[in-house]
């Protein structure tokens, strides 16, 4: 089974997310809340992670995070075993705590980061559990909103700084944008929540990854050029081809959304990358230069 492809971008946030396996809960009295939270502050400290919020719901949490010298998946690693021996042993029970592998998206600092904390604090009032999000105690709203003392695993200074330079203001302020974004969809993203020019950022990043088959291919090639900038206008015959061939080789973009994208069956799509003098595809992937109906089937070529 691929594995979640996880890049390692120093000063980068990572929304963090992790939730119980077959969504049972991972939290069931007052003491796991706690026993985690301590958990995640003496990982974050051991490898030089800041929190700018969190938000622990009965079957997962959220974490906006920031690593440095450490890639993060060091610290979830540590932070989610150690919180599923805990919980195990507290409970009486065996087996996996946690569903799978922790899920990161990469979160644009420019108008995006403020969607993402405020989509992570307003889980408990989406979710039914209470009406305000100062009524759920196992966030980081009210250390946000200065309504309690901030735990020493927060780092809140950004998040302040993003709204007002007056603390004061920019808590009262929290409040109002965390208010007016109630019942709004969650931020969209695969890898990366941002702009198109983040997005293009992390892409760089991204290319020395996207021919490994380890990693998952919703992943490695979440960032990619659109087909209409692949398939410049204007372009036929061998150029095509060879057009096609990168979108195909390099972006992973499918024989048949290529074919969509140019009007053309993937079989003749096929044929065309072949004419344009590239090496020949294997042959049990496509027998006589035709596909199988339907096909979505990766060929090397």
């Amino acid at each position: 089974m691929a594995r979640p492809l996880r890049l390692h971008i120093p000063g980068a946030l990572y929304h963090v997310m992790s939730r119980g396996n077959a969504k049972q809960p991972i939290f069931i009295e007052s003491q796991d809340y706690e026993r985690f939270l301590e958990l995640l502050a003496e990982t974050m400290l051991r490898f030089g992670v800041s929190c700018r919020a969190y938000c622990l719901m009965p079957n997962h949490f959220h974490l906006l995070l920031e690593p440095r010298d450490f890639p993060l998946s060091r610290m979830m690693q540590q932070l989610n075993s150690a919180y599923s021996q805990l919980f195990n042993r507290r409970h009486d029970r065996v087996g996996h705590v946690l569903q799978g592998r922790f899920k990161a998206l990469l979160v644009d600092r420019d108008g995006y980061f403020l969607q993402v904390l405020r989509y992570i604090v307003l889980n408990p009032v989406e979710a039914g559990l209470v009406s305000d999000p100062a009524e759920w105690r196992w966030s980081s709203y009210c250390a946000t909103a200065g309504r309690n003392a901030a735990p020493a695993l927060l780092a809140l200074t950004e998040v302040w700084q993003a709204f007002d330079a007056t603390g004061s203001r920019a808590q009262r302020r929290f409040v109002d944008f965390v208010d007016a974004g109630r019942g709004q969809a969650p931020p969209p993203g695969v890898v990366v929540v941002g702009s198109t020019a983040f997005a293009a950022e992390v892409g760089v990043a991204l290319e020395p990854h996207r021919g490994n088959r380890d990693y998952r291919h919703a992943e490695r090639y979440a960032v990619r050029p659109s087909l209409d900038r692949l398939l410049a206008e204007g372009c036929d015959g061998a150029a095509r081809g060879v057009l096609m061939r990168e979108a195909y080789r390099r972006y992973g973009y499918t024989l048949r959304e290529i074919g969509a994208f140019v009007g053309q069956h993937p079989s003749t799509v096929l044929r065309c990358i072949r004419r344009a003098g590239l090496e020949h595809a294997p042959s049990e992937a496509c027998e006589g230069g035709q596909l199988p109906s339907g096909s979505h089937a990766r060929i090397k070529i």
